[in-house]
């Protein structure tokens, strides 16, 4: 199978004008540059003289095997650098671009896993969210909804979570593929259970969300956040981003005003939400 999503995010990516972007944190701008380089060097070492492309039923069983984990780190190095763009300064209409790309090669990982007969009953989930992945999955379904894309969720709970999801995934995705529940489970309980208070009250409010943010971003992170640090290279203490945050007050249309202080909050993200979401309605009245 010929296969083009990878090359063509790696060629995407060297494309921005980074060296013109003001990052949105204080940071060692050569020290990102040299983890920046480094993480599009590993995914063009798998795409030029990795596994990729190759046909895995060729291969002896451990080469399917490495390959497997090689395609599995690849994607998820992949979106590991949405965190890196946004954090140097990629603007939010950039972001859209970039996630594009992304979500086009984590699409064509999908596609080598159903096309392997080997695993006809097994890792039904590309991104496995009940799993140290949780973080990813979070991430695929919070993106689409500060993009005003919702219409790639489905896909995406479908092809790359293998239609699993428990409350915080289905909450995020409820919009956009018509749910009328949420599930009772908790994949990840720590940091995520805690956003449950902010779904138990009749009338919602920002206040569960900040004591979230309070507990789980303004410190320490906790493991399951800092997990994507390790990933792609620049240990614990890289800037996290509250995705799912932002994802739930455009969803519930919230006032942010008090989360806008949070270094952690992207608060532009969430402007260009809803900004796309006003055209939307006004497109809508006018018809």
């Amino acid at each position: 199978m010929h296969y083009t999503a990878l090359p063509s995010l790696l060629k995407h990516c060297q494309a921005q004008p980074w060296h013109l972007l003001r990052p949105r944190l204080p940071m060692d701008v050569d020290r990102w540059a040299e983890t920046w380089a480094d993480r599009l060097a590993n995914l063009h070492e798998f795409a030029s003289h990795g596994y990729y492309g190759l046909d895995v039923q060729d291969l002896d069983a451990d080469s399917q095997r490495a390959a497997r984990n090689g395609w599995r780190r690849a994607a998820l190095q992949s979106l590991a650098l949405l965190d890196l763009a946004y954090s140097r300064g990629l603007p939010p209409r950039s972001m859209e671009s970039l996630f594009e790309h992304v979500l086009h090669w984590c699409n064509e990982y999908a596609g080598f896993l159903r096309s392997d007969a080997g695993l006809a009953s097994q890792l039904r989930q590309p991104i496995d969210p009940v799993s140290n992945n949780y973080p990813a999955a979070v991430q695929l379904l919070a993106m689409p909804v500060l993009l005003e894309r919702q219409e790639l969720i489905p896909g995406i709970v479908e092809r790359l979570l293998g239609n699993r999801c428990d409350c915080l995934l289905d909450y995020l995705s409820a919009v956009a593929c018509d749910k009328e529940e949420a599930s009772a489970q908790v994949f990840c309980p720590k940091p995520y259970a805690d956003l449950m208070a902010f779904f138990e009250p009749t009338e919602l409010g920002t206040e569960p969300l900040q004591h979230y943010l309070d507990t789980h971003y303004s410190s320490q992170p906790h493991p399951a956040l800092a997990a994507i640090g390790r990933l792609i290279g620049i240990g614990e203490q890289h800037p996290h981003w509250a995705w799912e945050v932002a994802a739930l007050v455009v969803l519930y249309e919230l006032d942010d005003s008090r989360l806008s202080a949070y270094t952690c909050y992207p608060a532009d993200m969430v402007a260009l939400a809803r900004q796309r979401l006003a055209v939307n309605e006004l497109s809508f009245a006018a018809h």
